[in-house]
């Protein structure tokens, strides 16, 4: 059985919306004869509602039901249905009104009595088209991990793309800072993107979870030798980037005596790596990010003044999520869609209330927060619509007159998000550092810090 036929005979849900109870019956048993499964109404109301609770693939509509006339009904459902398709259905039907049916969004216009062989077609393709639209939406959004888009360009992070443009091409040193979660390495990756080293290498060196004791290993390398333990020669990260672009992820975790080295290669362009004799240049596009007060740091002797300055040439910070709230519709649903992973089975929607939900919420972890959550409930909610008490069900909360959240510590957060990816993914460490934005390295050494480092397996 192809694809597609398990789709339409396991997946496709079709609902059929006639005030006629014996017609639609009838039309209900040819369409669950195909292989298609099926709801029902007899007005408009009953149809809203019934997509309110689980998802479809498509709706045929008779154009005259006694809650609506003409193309209110559609109207309806498309304006708060846009991606599924609908089939008008009328037993007096007029070129002028099939015209102004497929100008109001309509796939399609038929007569009755209906020509079932011509409907089986018609409902095919416009499933088909529905489900490939689905998947090329799906695809476009994850070509370009872990993100081809930035959502907020013209909104909360308006201003912040107002910089990104400006800097991409001028080569220069970038300062990204922002609270943990807001997507700095998304913005990152955007610059490389625009940049003329689009296409070169875009290496991430997460200085929050490489060890203190092997951090100049993996900035620098080494030879064979160089200590106990290195068996072969290895490249560090400056190497690895090549001419492309290197992001310092948290580089106010670094430790104070690595500092002066990284100092002096955005300096000269020269480091040396361990045991080695000769230095190296390096030809990389330096960005840098964390989420750490850096003049706190430098007054603490913590962070060198003169990296701080030299890092700093072009700043730009992140806004967390919790100021940019015009943004978080367009997020949730975003996230929602990709859980589905372009299966149109699993498409899962949001009503209004829920969204207001999410908007009120302050979102400590911020973009990675909400991301994780949404995902969640498409697995959890597949093919169902979310209801503000879902919502506040799954956030652990009460509604108990004005909304209270519970604020936990970031360290404890950090632990629950990746025990929830390595349990998604059955243990899957690669899929999970994917899933958490990190690399697989990375994953390793936040499992070893938190005492977790049997907790799934190792593939």
């Amino acid at each position: 059985m192809s694809r597609s036929e398990k789709r339409k005979n396991g997946i496709a849900r079709i609902l059929v919306v006639e005030d006629d109870e014996n017609l639609r019956m009838i039309i209900s048993d040819r369409l669950a004869n195909m292989g298609y499964r099926i709801s029902q109404a007899g007005s408009l109301g009953e149809a809203v509602e019934e997509l309110d609770r689980e998802s479809c693939q498509l709706t045929l509509l008779d154009i005259f039901l006694p809650d609506q006339s003409g193309l209110e009904g559609l109207r309806k459902i498309r304006d708060r249905f846009r991606s599924m398709p609908v089939i008008v259905m009328t037993a007096h039907g007029t070129i002028d009104m099939a015209v102004e049916a497929i100008k109001e969004g309509a796939y399609e216009f038929v007569q009755k009595p209906l020509d079932f062989k011509h409907l089986e077609v018609l409902v095919h393709r416009a499933i088909e088209r529905f489900q490939l639209r689905t998947e090329v939406d799906y695809l476009r959004r994850v070509a370009d991990e872990p993100f081809n888009l930035i959502i907020g360009e013209k909104t909360g992070l308006k201003g912040v793309m107002e910089l990104v443009y400006q800097v991409a091409d001028a080569d220069t040193t970038v300062l990204l800072r922002g609270e943990t979660g807001t997507g700095k390495e998304v913005i990152a990756r955007k610059i490389r993107k625009l940049s003329a080293r689009g296409k070169r290498p875009f290496v991430v060196a997460d200085c929050a979870a490489i060890p203190k004791d092997l951090m100049e290993s993996e900035m620098f390398g080494h030879l064979k030798g160089a200590f106990t333990g290195a068996i072969a020669d290895r490249a560090g990260v400056f190497e690895t980037a090549g001419d492309g672009t290197l992001l310092l992820d948290e580089i106010g975790d670094m430790k104070y005596e690595l500092q002066a080295k990284i100092l002096r290669v955005l300096e000269d362009g020269s480091y040396r790596k361990l045991g080695a004799k000769a230095p190296q240049s390096s030809r990389a596009r330096i960005l840098a990010s964390t989420h750490q007060n850096l003049e706190r740091l430098i007054d603490e002797k913590q962070f060198r003044e003169d990296l701080y300055y030299r890092l700093n040439a072009f700043p730009i910070t992140i806004p967390p999520l919790r100021h940019r709230r015009e943004d978080i519709p367009d997020l949730a649903r975003f996230f929602l869609h990709a859980g589905a992973k372009g299966d149109p089975g699993k498409l899962t929607e949001i009503d209004d209330d829920g969204i207001t939900v999410l908007v009120d919420y302050p979102w400590p972890g911020n973009v990675r927060e909400l991301k994780n959550f949404m995902e969640r409930l498409a697995i959890t909610m597949a093919g169902r619509t979310i209801s503000a008490n879902d919502v506040s069900s799954y956030l652990g909360r009460q509604r108990t007159g004005k909304q209270e959240f519970e604020v936990r510590p970031l360290r404890e957060m950090e632990k629950q998000a990746i025990a929830a990816a390595l349990d998604k993914f059955e243990g899957n460490r690669t899929k999970a550092a994917e899933a958490l934005e990190i690399s697989r390295r990375g994953l390793q050494n936040k499992l070893k810090l938190y005492g977790m480092a049997d907790y799934g397996n190792s593939s």
